[in-house]
């Protein structure tokens, strides 16, 4: 690791020094470090909005509103290309929990998400991008070679 010197506002010391307590990072270094790949992060993503990225979108579903299931399901079987994974969890009788793992493009993900989470009936939702490259790659193991997906973040 390099050593670097920062000049901070006291203001910005003491929001830093609250999020490395609030979170339990060791000192301030280390909050610094998570808040700057945070920050380079999201820069990386607005500046390139074809960044290959994996993802983590929640959403809150209302139970009962009309056509909702079958509208998710459509814009999801749409998307296919993008969901790896969904887990779909009951919170009460009213709501249940939607957590997908997705895969692809920055822009690709942002329209997805911002396509669910319009629907009538989406109470809440959070979206949570990682930049990764994607690359497939042949090898053997077993009877024959075959493909798999190797993402790198």
């Amino acid at each position: 690791m390099q050593r670097i010197t920062v000049t901070l506002d006291p203001g910005l010391v003491a929001e830093v020094d609250r999020i490395a307590t609030l979170r339990g990072y060791a000192g301030r270094s280390e909050a610094m470090r998570d808040l700057l790949r945070r920050g380079l992060a999201e820069a990386r993503r607005q500046l390139d909005p074809d960044l290959s990225c994996v993802a983590t979108f929640g959403f809150v579903a209302e139970a009962g509103v009309r056509d909702l299931g079958q509208r998710l399901a459509e814009i999801q079987q749409r998307r296919h290309d993008l969901v790896i994974a969904q887990v779909q969890t009951p919170l009460d009788h009213d709501a249940s929990l939607h957590t997908l793992m997705l895969r692809g493009r920055a822009r690709d993900i942002l329209a997805f998400a911002d396509e669910v989470a319009t629907q009538r009936g989406i109470r809440h939702d959070s979206l949570s991008l990682i930049p990764a490259r994607i690359e497939l790659d042949d090898h053997g193991h077993g009877p024959e070679p075959h493909p798999h997906e190797h993402i790198r973040t």
